[in-house]
């Protein structure tokens, strides 16, 4: 009988630890399934986009348990009128068209500033200023993006009339080189590499007259940000060091990065150029020109003016920075 017994009690040992090391091993297993998440962008955007490229890079995100899954958009506009089927998770776009998403009922949480300034203007060397292109044609990546806010400024503020050419930002760019446009206000590095390819061009003005200029954000689902907000943090912990790995580095190194990103190692040059246009570690908005750009676009028409009467008071209800604050802390 005490034999017996002994049996029973090795087998239930046996049994228990068994049970053990497959739940372990379970939890193992599921900790190591990365969550995706579905990211959209614009083609040739990878420097205005560093920070989060050169975090994906350095895997920054697979110490994070975050695997990216981009997407591709012709622009941001385009990017945001997908946003509420549900088929992307986040989007890396513009001030511009996020806000026009948001006057017309779009919901969504943004939780930073990606880049600043990152609208250079490309055109033939014959032209040094903005107000040499007057009545000439310039393209634009679309009338609802940030860059085309910027041409309305422009215009505005120097007394210009600039003849507008819409598309893509692949195609205004060989637009430049056919002679169909005098010039191109675009982002980065597609604007780099456009000087690069195009017969006898330069940066007319590679910074906008706007100190500071607020450019590009990130936002996320609301649905993400109530039901997995660790997921965002964690996100923007990594991001937050591509930050600091591009502000301890130099242009060489991270443009090396980010070369092999745009699948192009010899393109290197272009991405040295290009971050000579943008502001890529600065996580918060810039207020003052982040007003400047809404309401531009509210006397654009795009927005309507109610909504500028308080521009604080109402980006106020999108912009929330406790998933930052957190991953601040968190990265310390």
């Amino acid at each position: 009988m005490q034999n017996r017994r002994g049996y029973a009690a090795i087998v239930l040992r046996t049994a228990a630890a068994f049970l053990a090391l497959t739940v372990s091993g379970f939890a193992l297993g599921q900790a190591r399934t990365p969550a995706v998440v579905r990211l959209a962008d614009q083609p040739a955007a990878e420097v205005c986009y560093a920070a989060v490229w050169v975090a994906e890079a350095l895997g920054y995100f697979d110490q994070e348990g975050i695997k990216i899954d981009r997407r591709t958009y012709p622009n941001g506009p385009a990017a945001l009128l997908d946003f509420p089927s549900g088929n992307i998770d986040a989007v890396m776009a513009g001030l511009s068209p996020i806000m026009q998403f948001a006057a017309g009922g779009g919901q969504f949480v943004m939780v930073a500033s990606l880049t600043k300034g990152n609208a250079p203007l490309v055109g033939k060397k014959q032209f040094k200023s903005y107000a040499d292109l007057n009545g000439r044609k310039v393209g634009t990546p679309g009338l609802g993006t940030i860059h085309d806010a910027v041409l309305f400024y422009i215009e505005k503020t120097q007394g210009l009339k600039i003849q507008r050419v819409p598309g893509k930002i692949t195609d205004i760019a060989v637009m430049l080189d056919r002679g169909e446009v005098d010039a191109f206000i675009g982002w980065e590095p597609a604007s780099a590499a456009a000087i690069t390819k195009s017969k006898d061009t330069h940066y007319v003005a590679q910074w906008p007259p706007i100190a500071n200029a607020e450019s590009l954000q990130l936002v996320f689902q609301p649905k993400i940000a109530k039901e997995n907000p660790d997921l965002i943090v964690r996100f923007l912990r990594a991001s937050l060091r591509g930050m600091d790995y591009i502000k301890a580095n130099s242009k060489d190194n991270v443009a090396e990065i980010l070369a092999k990103k745009m699948n192009d190692p010899a393109a290197k040059p272009i991405a040295v150029m290009a971050l000579g246009s943008v502001n890529v570690t600065d996580p918060r908005l810039d207020m003052p020109s982040t007003r400047i750009i809404l309401q531009t676009i509210s006397e654009q028409g795009k927005i309507p003016k109610e909504l500028v009467t308080n521009i604080d008071a109402w980006l106020g209800k999108y912009l929330d920075y406790s998933f930052l604050q957190k991953a601040e802390q968190s990265k310390k």
